[in-house]
């Protein structure tokens, strides 16, 4: 496959950088990106419009799925728009959900070291996640190796891209494979993390309640108030004063 110019790239992202901008609003993008601390200058485009546009197209739709990956890694390694980075998570939250190409993996994986902030992390998260459940013999390992970065943003990447977002679709793995990775980032102090190891035992409450019961019980005094609250926010009022209760013994 002959690779496309970089005179090419630049004019896509310029394309695509116009339309989003087209449909901005500055002072919210500059509210969006302080609140979320990222580095990314921020266009300020709610989600609804940004998909809606982004469904609408662009020039390069009309290439190969091959070449429309180039452009949109190009666009995600490059830009300095964090709404660009969003059209290209929009682009393919879709795509997956119905189909898992062969070569995602090889190019998304690396999108990871452009996550900044939490949106972006999570947006990312589900797109792997779908990958995850497609490959797991390729994927588990690289997220075994960001679970052991010092990165904030790979470690929450490597806990929440281990379930599929909650609901009836929702897919899980075995708890070997999600429990080591959880207790690795229980003494992480850091708040993304914290709320990602929270998440993650919530979620997996919902298939083996039994086992993250206990597993919550053996580790009480080392989870975090931030943790040990999303984890028992869905439980009854019973089992959440008796949890509180021996994490107050503890």
């Amino acid at each position: 496959m002959q690779k496309i110019s970089n005179k090419k790239l630049q004019a896509y992202h310029l394309e695509v950088v116009q339309a989003l901008t087209a449909i901005g609003n500055p002072s919210f993008g500059k509210a969006v990106q302080q609140d979320r601390g990222s580095q990314l200058e921020h266009l300020g485009i709610k989600f609804p419009v940004l998909r809606k546009r982004v469904k609408q197209g662009f020039s390069f739709y009309e290439l190969t799925e091959e070449q429309i990956l180039e452009v949109w890694d190009y666009l995600w390694q490059t830009s300095p728009y964090g709404d660009v980075l969003f059209a290209a998570l929009e682009y393919y939250a879709s795509i997956v959900k119905k189909e898992v190409y062969p070569n995602l993996w090889s190019v998304m994986k690396n999108w990871s070291k452009r996550v900044d902030n939490w949106c972006h992390s999570d947006g990312l998260s589900a797109i792997y996640s779908r990958i995850l459940e497609n490959y797991p013999e390729k994927v588990y390992p690289q997220i075994i190796k960001w679970n052991q970065s010092k990165d904030e943003w790979l470690r929450r990447i490597s806990l929440v891209s281990l379930i599929h977002y909650t609901g009836k679709n929702a897919v899980y793995l075995p708890l070997n494979k999600v429990l080591p990775l959880v207790s690795n980032c229980l003494n992480d102090e850091r708040y993304y993390v914290q709320t990602a190891v929270g998440w993650v035992l919530r979620e997996m409450g919902n298939v083996y309640p039994k086992e993250i019961m206990k597993y919550l019980e053996t580790h009480i005094e080392n989870l975090s108030s931030v943790a040990f609250t999303r984890a028992v926010e869905r439980m009854n009022v019973k089992e959440k004063v008796r949890l509180k209760e021996l994490r107050l013994r503890k």
